[in-house]
């Protein structure tokens, strides 16, 4: 005697079989891009690190490239969501405007829970690095990644400005500019502890720096007579 299933029993069994197939290809093509990079890691290496067949890669992508997109939009997502986490601590980090003794030290907590929101580790950062690098030799990743880049930056620019206004305080210079100097203290920091290759904290230099950045690039914001 035959079991009727429910409708759409099997069609979510199957839908949700696929998406573990394609985490565990995006997954294993994050680990190969990170070693052998985007140009030298090849298909056959990422199903090999999948342990699936190249059947089961082209069921789920098109070519390497494809996977490349996927794993931009990923990844980029992960990042936007430990940030937004982030942003909503940001008031447990801040005093209100104006009662701040040390707003160096606000600074500090401030900065500190952009950079737990960033992961510091070797294989977060070879594959930015290599979407990056790809990116720019690529025009048609190109596109993805800065659409992605676009999203993350946007969002540490809200970062940004919410905490210092959470200080009384406002930017001096362009948005722009003051969120890429963040990020670039940030990269830099990570990168030169991992140079170092002795277990340097990867947020020493930015632990460091990125307070006295935040104060460099703002000021106290001026109150408006009758506001």
């Amino acid at each position: 005697m035959s079991i009727e299933r429910p409708p759409g029993e099997s069609t979510g069994r199957t839908t949700r079989r696929r998406e573990a197939t394609r985490e565990r290809v995006l997954d294993a093509a994050r680990d190969v891009f990170a070693e052998r990079g985007v140009f030298g890691g090849t298909v056959e290496e990422i199903c090999a690190r999948a342990g699936f067949t190249r059947g089961a890669f082209y069921s789920n992508f098109a070519d390497k490239d494809a996977v490349l997109r996927a794993l931009i939009a990923r990844e980029h997502e992960r990042l936007l969501a430990r940030l937004d986490a982030a942003f909503d601590l940001v008031g447990e980090a801040s005093t209100a405007a104006g009662t701040d003794p040390d707003p160096r030290a606000t600074m500090a907590s401030i900065a500190d829970r952009l950079l737990r929101s960033v992961p510091a580790d070797r294989l977060f950062s070879l594959v930015q690095s290599e979407l990056e690098i790809h990116a720019v030799r690529a025009p048609e990743v190109a596109r993805a990644f800065r659409a992605a880049d676009a999203r993350f930056r946007a969002r540490v620019a809200d970062f940004l400005v919410r905490g210092l206004a959470r200080l009384g305080r406002e930017l001096v210079v362009p948005v722009a500019d003051a969120t890429d100097t963040m990020i670039a203290i940030v990269e830099r920091s990570n990168r030169r502890a991992l140079l170092r290759g002795d277990g340097s904290d990867p947020n020493a230099l930015a632990a460091t720096m990125l307070p006295l950045a935040m104060l460099a690039v703002s000021r106290p914001r001026e109150t408006v007579a009758g506001g």
